[in-house]
Parts: structure tokens; sequence; C-alpha cells
């Protein structure tokens, strides 16, 4: 195999030590900080058995660098935890994926016992999906797919050694670790790193840390729209994942701050998968092409398959992903060498003998002026019969009921047009920017007295 990316890392300290590494909220750090940082946590580390599970639970970026390269180094796998989720049960998810301890920095750096005993094995890192809709999957990755999705990505994206890269996603995100935390070790990249801690510490990363390139999830590409945010002059690339781009926040983008948003498609199963590399891709409902040395098919029964080295393997038992191949849950085509996504399958649903697909409701109704989102879920009436719901993401002055009705009956067949419709302010998304499908649901029970029909 090639060089790991801890000897990647030490011949670069080697070669330059007083290189940056990253731009934090205390100042400039640099390789040998990093060393320094990873030798403090290595011995940290001696109490755990060598081979072992180590779950990451660390909110400071410089501080997640230092575990991870330390983990490395020991030959151990990390469990990358969410730390910024105070929700997650992390002590138990940790155990439950056979980590011995607990590296958290809450109260001070500290490692906590944890009661797996799983082997490391060839598997360096466990990423976890987002668990939108339940408890997340365990895909583990060794060295081999680590390396490969940095390497791919960053060569697809165009991103180099000039470039400063803003970690406004967390780096435990399989999108973070492929776009920000390996290859920060591996090639060197300078990040900089915002004040989890403070609510404006992004703002506070864009202006004073001068990056130039933004990864982000559509969430805050439509937050920083908002306000009176203005990008700095460093800014180059916007890259958006985690959930399709909306149209209308791409478009918004060009045309207030003259930034294109390249549309990235990937998950954690496979790494990188597609890249929008004109960035414009999500204004015309693609996600981009191919990314370089990732083969991207679709199955016969429309979904997408993915061949890549950086493919990892599924730890729950269902052989998916595996062998560098993995069947996305999402239904594709391609156009003129760009994928379009259709959904996901198994997610159409049957109200009175007709098929529903969400995602033609979900068209129709976004391209109402005043939509800024929408989700479409199965329903049940106030008889018991089913039928379907969406919620909509509009000002409540300017679009009723019945104006989303109105516009699905003059498109669609009955059974289509949602019976429930409720407009609301902003859809629960995780920090990855995924639905959180189950809180979505939970916006269509009715206010006491009303019934489940809405108003007509």
């Amino acid at each position: 195999m090639a060089q790991s990316i801890a000897d990647a890392f030490d011949a670069l300290r080697c070669a330059d030590p007083a290189a940056a590494v990253a731009s934090t909220p205390v100042g400039a750090r640099d390789r040998a900080a990093l060393h320094a940082a990873a030798v403090d946590v290595e011995r940290l580390l001696a109490t755990v058995p060598e081979g072992a599970r180590v779950g990451l639970c660390v909110r400071d970026g410089f501080l997640l660098l230092a575990a991870f390269l330390a983990v490395l180094r020991t030959r151990r796998c990390a469990v990358l935890l969410d730390a910024a989720d105070p929700r997650a049960p992390h002590m138990a998810l940790a155990g439950r994926l056979g980590a011995a301890a607990v590296l958290c920095d809450r109260d001070g750096l500290r490692l906590l016992p944890a009661d797996g005993r799983a082997e490391a094995g060839r598997l360096r890192a466990i990423k976890l999906t987002s668990g939108s809709t339940g408890e997340p999957r365990a895909i583990g990755v060794g060295e081999r797919e680590l390396i490969a999705d940095a390497t791919q990505l960053e060569r697809t994206m165009g991103i180099g050694d000039d470039d400063r890269v803003l970690a406004a996603v967390p780096m435990t995100f399989s999108y973070g670790v492929g776009n920000l935390l390996v290859p920060a070790l591996l090639r060197g990249r300078a990040l900089v790193l915002p004040d989890a801690s403070s609510p404006i510490g992004l703002l506070r990363a864009l202006r004073d840390g001068r990056p130039t390139v933004l990864p982000a999830v559509p969430a805050l590409l439509r937050a920083l729209l908002r306000g009176g945010f203005t990008p700095p002059e460093s800014l180059r690339l916007v890259l958006s994942a985690g959930a399709q781009l909306p149209v209308d926040v791409a478009r918004a983008w060009r045309e207030r701050f003259a930034l294109p948003v390249h549309a990235f498609y990937g998950s954690t199963e496979s790494g990188g998968i597609c890249y929008d590399r004109r960035g414009d891709a999500a204004e015309r409902g693609l996600v981009g092409a191919p990314v370089d040395g990732v083969d991207v098919s679709l199955r016969a029964d429309g979904r997408v398959l993915v061949r890549s080295a950086a493919v990892g393997y599924a730890l729950d038992g269902s052989g998916n992903p595996s062998r560098g191949a993995f069947v996305a849950p999402d239904l594709g085509a391609f156009v003129g060498g760009e994928l379009r996504l259709d959904g996901r399958a198994g997610a159409v649903f049957d109200v009175g003998g007709h098929k529903v697909d969400p995602l033609e409701l979900e068209r129709v109704i976004a391209a109402l002026p005043q939509v800024r989102d929408v989700a479409v879920l199965p329903w049940r009436d106030e008889h018991g019969r089913a039928s379907c719901a969406a919620v909509v993401v509009a000002c409540r002055q300017q679009l009723r009921e019945a104006d989303v009705r109105s516009a699905c009956a003059r498109q669609l067949p009955p059974a289509k047009v949602p019976r429930r419709v409720a407009i609301v302010d902003e859809l629960p998304r995780c920090a990855r920017g995924k639905l959180l499908r189950r809180e979505v649901a939970r916006l269509l029970e009715p206010a006491p007295g009303e019934l489940h029909g809405g108003a007509s």
C-alpha cells in the first residue's frame, strides 16, 4: 500500500515543521504544534489495548485533528462521533460499535472507558450515517479508502496547496472526513477552524481566516443569504452536499455574490460520487458528473450503483457496501453525462391503488414562487384512509393550503393531491442537511379540534 496518512503527515512535518496547519480562534497552529498535541493524545491512549477501537467525541477542531492522527499512528480505529449533537448517546453508541474507550473534550481532554471489545483489524475509521430515520449505520474504512476518497475529491474539485478550507461542516461527517480531516494530514491542506462554541464563530472564521474554499450544506448556504453576509474576497470555491441543493439557493448565490455553488453528491458508504464542475448543475436539477476515479451507473431498477476505491464496509452484516461497490438507495437518470436524482427507492407509496412518488409532488409544489422548501410523505386522513401530505416552507401570508392543493390538482390526478398541507417556517433537518422525517411528520399533527383534512 502507498504511504500511510500518519507517515505522510510526519514527512510533511519533518520537511517544514513551521508550516501552518490551521487558523483557529486562538491563532495559527503549525505542524510542530499538531505533532505535540498528537503525542499527548497517544499518552492518553496508552491505557487502551493495542488494536482497539476508540470513540472520538471532540468538538475542538485542532484537538480532533490531533486525536485522529494519534489513533492512526497507534494502528487503532477511530469511531467518529458527532460531538456537536447533545442528543446523541455517545457512550452507548460507541460501546455498541466496539469501542473500548471514548476520547472527549467537554471537560478538558479525557478518556472515558466504554464496554466495547471489537478489534480494529484493517479498519482505521468508522463513519456514521445521518441516522435521520433511526439509529445511524456504521461504515468501516481503512487507510486505502480514506486516502482514495480524499485524493479523488481534491483532484476533481481542483483544491491545491494554496487553498485554505473552512471547516463549516463537522470533520467527523463523511463529507468532512474526505474534504477536511484526511487532506489536512495527508496533503498538509490548511484549514480554517471556527469556534464551535460560539454562534457567530463561523462568521468570524469567514472574516478573519480568509478561506478560499467553503464546503457547506444547503441549510447553511440559505442562512448566509438571509443576513447581511458578504463573502470574503479570498473565497473562490463554494461546495454544497448533505442534501440536494435547492434551485433558489444556488441561483441566489450566483446572482447576489457572483459565486456559483458546486453541487456535490456523496454518501457515508462510498465517499464522493458526483461533482458539479461548472457550478450550475443544481440550477438544472442535476448533481454533476462522476468524481474522477469513480464509476457511477444505474441498475435495472433505477438505483445508483457506485464503484470506487473509497467504498467502505457495512458493519451491520448487510453486505452493502462491500468489495468496492455500493448500491445507493437513490433512484437516478443520466442527462448529458450528469446525474439527476429521482427520489429514493421504496419511497413510493400507495393511495387507493395509485402509486404516489413524493418527488413528483415535491417538484410541482416547489415550482410555486412562494415555496422555499417542501417535503411530501404518506398520510392517513381523519377516516383512516391512505392519502398524502405536504409540509411546505413559505411565507404564511403569501401562500394558503388551498393554493398548494389547487396547483397539484391542475397537474396531477386526484389521488396525488395532498389531503393535508402544513405551512411552516422551516423543515427540520439534521446537521448534514437531511430531512428528519419523524419530526416532519409531527408538523402534520392537527391542532386541537382540527380535522386531518385541513382547510380547503
